[in-house]
């Protein structure tokens, strides 16, 4: 008889789905110490993209309107040209202008498996149309 418990819900390519792979991430070892930090964050929310999707403006909009003003966080997945999951993380800090980003690619069998964290200087509609700076 097998018995199996607490099994996280898996996507039919064997991925654990996005809500798993967010929490995960949060608590990854391998993400860079600054992103481990004690700062309680509202949620702009946690989207899962399909490919070619964009992030919805609605959570571009709440991004940008807390840029400077509160502490908050957008945790968006989204596919590799193979369909392997990258989760992104971005933030807002009370006391910064712009929005930090760390991108997790631990799940990117093709990739470095690495985190990157960057700072995008302006808004973030500007960072998720052209990016950020490392």
């Amino acid at each position: 008889m097998l018995i199996l418990a607490g099994c996280a819900e898996a996507t039919p390519d064997g991925q654990p789905d996005s809500k798993d792979l967010f929490e995960k991430s949060r608590h990854s070892d391998r993400a860079p110490s600054s992103f481990h930090d004690d700062v309680q964050r509202e949620s702009c929310g946690e989207i899962d993209l399909s490919q070619g999707e964009q992030i919805p403006q609605e959570a571009l909009a709440c991004m940008d309107a807390a840029i400077g003003e509160r502490n908050v966080e957008l945790a968006v997945s989204s596919p590799t040209t193979e369909g392997d999951p990258i989760i992104t993380f971005y933030r807002t800090s009370a006391d910064a202008s712009g929005v930090e980003m760390f991108s997790n690619g631990e799940y990117d069998k093709f990739g470095a498996g690495d985190w990157i964290q960057a700072t995008c200087p302006a808004t973030m509609a500007l960072a998720a149309r052209e990016g950020c700076q490392d």
